[in-house]
């Protein structure tokens, strides 16, 4: 609205100075619609760049998230630009986790993006996004063929996952995937695995000597999958230790 009356306080200036016979009245009107004509532009500027007649809104949403890789517990991050502050995240939702490209956070300098691992019984994500919107009707009457209104401000993601999940970089990722699929390093766990769990066993059996042959099977079991987060764990750190 603000627009077309500066349009139209223009136009009426005009007329007014020009095709009015009676000079005095036809430059006082002129100028009074030239006034209405500044106030007009300040206020379009004032909203364009002050956000006048605007206010923050911020909107909170809570997403569950599953890995990208199914069958594991795993937070992607690939990094871009120099200072990581256009960094992404990838995921997936319920409702994407059939589709064949997984879900990312918005690229942008003005995204923040915040991992916090614990004792979490479901993944999520919490989205906290801030935008510029009228304060009411009237200034979206008056400034609404701007078409700023829901302007994109910040957005904050939070990231909530299990102590159990692991959060690496996409390069980190592929490192981890070559790794624990060559045949020497699956020899070598295989190797050391043996050990290790002969060890729990015998450790155990010191200290119960009338275990049955099902203690022994649950404490063999409990020792394959302590030795292989042992194991995952000291592989990610000397990845990690690596960049």
């Amino acid at each position: 609205m603000v627009l077309i009356s500066i349009l139209v306080f223009a136009i009426l200036a005009y007329y007014f100075a020009v095709f009015l016979n009676n000079k005095k009245v036809g430059y006082t009107l002129s100028f009074t619609f030239i006034a209405f004509f500044i106030l007009g532009l300040v206020l379009l500027v004032s909203n364009e760049y002050g956000h006048f007649g605007m206010q923050k809104v911020v909107s909170e949403k809570t997403y569950q998230i599953q890995s990208v890789q199914k069958g594991s517990n795993l937070l992607l991050k690939k990094e871009l630009g120099t200072k990581g502050k256009e960094d992404v995240y990838i995921y997936r939702t319920p409702e994407t986790s059939n589709k064949k490209k997984p879900t990312t956070t918005k690229v942008d300098v003005n995204v923040t993006n915040k991992v916090k691992t614990g004792n979490y019984s479901a993944a999520t994500l919490e989205r906290k996004t801030t935008r510029w919107e009228y304060k009411n009707g009237f200034y979206s009457f008056l400034f609404g063929i701007s078409d700023n209104n829901k302007e994109f401000v910040k957005q904050t993601n939070t990231f909530k996952v299990g102590n159990d999940w692991l959060v690496l970089t996409t390069t980190q990722a592929s490192q981890l995937q070559k790794k624990m699929k060559s045949k020497a390093f699956q020899a070598q766990m295989k190797q050391e695995g043996a050990t290790y769990v002969k060890e729990a066993v015998m450790k155990a059996m010191k200290a119960n000597p009338k275990m049955t042959a099902d203690e022994q099977k649950q404490v063999t079991q409990q020792a394959e999958k302590a030795f292989k987060a042992e194991a995952q764990a000291k592989l990610i750190q000397e990845i990690k230790a690596q960049k």
